[in-house]
């Protein structure tokens, strides 16, 4: 069931896949949209600048009510917790590569993708501390979501 992969791949790739992750698939998209095509060694460089706070995510969708970032001309984010994520999948798939035997400086992100995996329905009867909400109407509904992460690269 998770060893599946959306893409075939051939001699020259390398790939890892991360399932179950806590963290937002649409943030983790829009970080694979802008990662997608670059050099594997400047987009672990991009995901530290990220985590610094350094260099904004440019979001080209769910992007409502976002500011606008000069560094990338677009409206954007630091979303610091997907940057962890993805730096760790790209360092994994980096690890592959070498193992495979491809040289790490030619190794270019192919495929990088992000999806919603499980939604698990949850029901909040208490705020902080022991203030009861109710039932009903009263009470918050907040599911919890988790995402699926895959990073191919490949040798140009």
């Amino acid at each position: 069931m998770y060893n599946k992969y959306s893409v075939k791949t051939g001699d020259k790739e390398a790939r890892t896949k991360a399932h179950s992750v806590n963290a937002s698939y649409k943030d983790l998209s829009q970080i694979c949209r802008n990662i997608k095509g670059m050099n594997a060694e400047k987009a672990v460089k991009l995901m530290d600048q990220v985590m610094k706070k350094e260099m904004p995510i440019h979001y080209y969708t769910f992007n409502t009510r976002l500011g606008h970032r000069k560094e990338i001309k677009g409206k954007g984010r630091y979303p610091v917790k997907e940057a962890k994520i993805v730096k760790k999948a790209l360092k994994e798939a980096i690890a592959n590569a070498e193992f495979k035997g491809l040289q790490k400086d030619k190794l270019v992100v192919s495929t990088a993708s992000a999806n919603k995996q499980n939604i698990y329905p949850r029901y909040k009867r208490y705020w902080v501390g022991s203030v009861v909400i109710g039932y009903g109407k009263q009470a918050i509904f907040s599911n919890y979501v988790t995402s699926i992460l895959e990073i191919v690269v490949k040798e140009v």
